[in-house]
């Protein structure tokens, strides 16, 4: 079976090239979502802040944080993904990308990740290490909803599984590579993410190409199932 080829430097550098006059737009992008999604948080934690030790109101401030999960963070994070794999792309990014799943595929969408969810905290339930590696095993799903947020939960998961298998080593050192930047994000009170998340994102959007086209390559996908 075909792995992927591209080593980590080649993958930063292709995410540089393509970000060299889309950056600040992307930049601002990565703002709004942390405003959107901040500011969804943040409702969430109305009723408990009413009274802390209310009972009933910590209960629905658990409900609202689940549903801000599933119909605010999921969503987003996707047509997060779908503006990065435009720019990884070479193509215009859209600021609509954001709100795409809400318009395509929706309920499909938060069944699939939730369905994701479920299975990376059943595993972590072994311990942490089983946890990671099936997040891992899993990372191609958001990008793959991003190009068709209407593909089913069970083909979703039957093609991350095929593709990442030989590369959940390289994407979790891929991912570390960054820990430098992060690190000094952290010392800047997290500003710092904003300015590194256009950075990260594209690079891995790259990533999954390769690792798109590296599923075409073995037949574990069609072309036509990842394109819009």
């Amino acid at each position: 079976m075909n792995t992927t080829t591209s080593t980590r430097a080649e993958l930063k550098a292709r995410a540089k090239e393509t970000l060299k006059d889309k950056y600040w737009y992307a930049f601002g992008f990565a703002i709004l979502v942390s405003i959107l999604i901040g500011i969804a948080e943040a409702i969430s934690q109305i009723p408990s802040q009413l009274n802390p030790g209310n009972t009933g109101l910590l209960t629905l401030t658990a409900i609202l944080g689940i549903a801000v999960s599933l119909f605010v963070v999921f969503p987003i994070s996707v047509g997060s993904n779908r503006f990065f794999i435009n720019i990884a792309k070479g193509n215009n990014p859209d600021v609509n990308d954001l709100f795409y799943v809400y318009k395509n595929g929706f309920m499909n969408t938060v069944l699939v990740l939730l369905l994701e969810g479920v299975y990376i905290f059943l595993w972590s339930l072994l311990f942490v290490i089983p946890g990671i590696i099936k997040t891992y095993q899993y990372m191609m799903i958001e990008y793959m909803l991003a190009e068709n947020p209407n593909m089913s939960n069970k083909r979703a998961f039957e093609i991350t599984k095929a593709t990442m298998t030989g590369d959940k080593w390289k994407a979790f050192v891929l991912g570390l590579s960054f820990i430098g930047w992060i690190l000094l994000s952290i010392i800047t009170f997290g500003i710092g993410f904003l300015f590194l998340a256009p950075y990260v994102e594209t690079t891995m959007a790259h990533y999954y190409l390769e690792l798109k086209n590296k599923a075409v390559a073995n037949g574990i996908v069609d072309a036509g199932e990842l394109a819009d």
